[in-house]
């Protein structure tokens, strides 16, 4: 029991939140927030599933893109078809940009500017995510709204503040 209330603490803790991480190829700048568990786990703990963001600057445009990256949390036999996004009373189809397949399913969807700009000015939150067999909505806390929110300003602060890297040949 004492390890599954652990488990339950450090389960959704992130080392690389908000910092900037430096592509080996030196074309793509990427920085992650914070992890926000949205499943529940004995009524008072949350659990996966998790959602955070991310964000990638290219370094030789400067254009810089965000997603909404959503972890299963389980390996999920059911082919995952996308996630979307409810903010206030409005549903965003979100376009699914790529699934990582490993001991978890994460799949990266691509947040248009339109839904960036309804993100930070929304007030209630609904994450949806479907499979070949079902589809499970999960509505934010109003904690748990907040968070996205702030995560989303402080990775967009973040990746705008962030230099042009440049190449020194010798």
């Amino acid at each position: 029991m004492i390890g599954l209330l652990v488990f339950s603490f450090i389960g959704c803790s992130s080392s690389k939140s908000f910092v900037i991480q430096h592509e080996p190829s030196l074309e793509q700048i990427t920085a992650e927030s914070e992890e926000t568990c949205i499943g529940s786990r004995l009524y008072f703990f949350s659990g996966r599933p998790c959602i955070k963001l991310k964000g990638e600057k290219d370094n030789n445009s400067g254009v810089t893109q965000y997603f909404l990256r959503y972890e299963i949390g389980s390996f999920d036999v059911d082919l995952a078809l996308g996630t979307s996004l409810k903010i206030g009373d409005t549903w965003f189809n979100l376009k699914k940009s790529s699934t990582d397949y490993s001991n978890t399913i994460v799949v990266s969807s691509l947040l248009e500017s339109e839904v960036l700009n309804a993100i930070a000015n929304g007030r209630s939150f609904v994450v949806s995510y479907t499979n070949r067999a079902k589809t499970e909505n999960y509505t934010l806390t109003g904690s748990q709204g907040t968070h996205l929110k702030e995560g989303l300003i402080r990775l967009q602060r973040l990746l705008e503040s962030e230099q042009k890297m440049v190449i020194q040949k010798k």
